[in-house]
């Protein structure tokens, strides 16, 4: 890859991050309105969904860890070849060591989301009665 298209990583990831955060924001609106308290003061959750709204917060928190952490990898990584005044036009090769962190968070946030789904199954079922 050109250093040009390292740059454009790193402006794509950061993006991502930006959008992620947004997200976030809005999950913790909705959570706290999950959370709202009834007239006796005692949270209205089911026992059951409190293990699915951790993974799924986990799962949007390790989101943003995968964009925040590629940001600042591919920010460092074109950064040390602008200093070294490699050419724009010259290809550079990166250790697969680079890519490895985001790839452990990549699949702990699917893992996360999938774990999540299947308690979402698992309590829906829970919950039908069968006539």
């Amino acid at each position: 890859m050109l250093l040009k298209g390292y740059r454009e990583t790193f402006y794509t990831y950061s993006g991502k991050a930006s959008d992620v955060c947004r997200q976030l924001a809005f999950a913790a609106i909705a959570i706290i309105w999950l959370f709202k308290t009834d007239a006796g003061g005692k949270l209205t959750i089911p026992s059951d969904l409190v293990l699915l709204g951790f993974l799924v917060v986990l799962s949007l928190v390790l989101d943003l860890v995968q964009y925040c952490l590629a940001s600042i990898i591919w920010y460092l990584f074109y950064r040390h070849h602008e200093k070294r005044k490699t050419p724009e036009a010259q290809e550079i090769q990166h250790s697969e060591w680079l890519d490895r962190p985001l790839q452990i968070v990549f699949w702990l946030k699917v893992i996360a989301v999938m774990t999540a789904y299947s308690l979402i199954l698992s309590f829906l079922v829970g919950k039908l009665e069968f006539v």
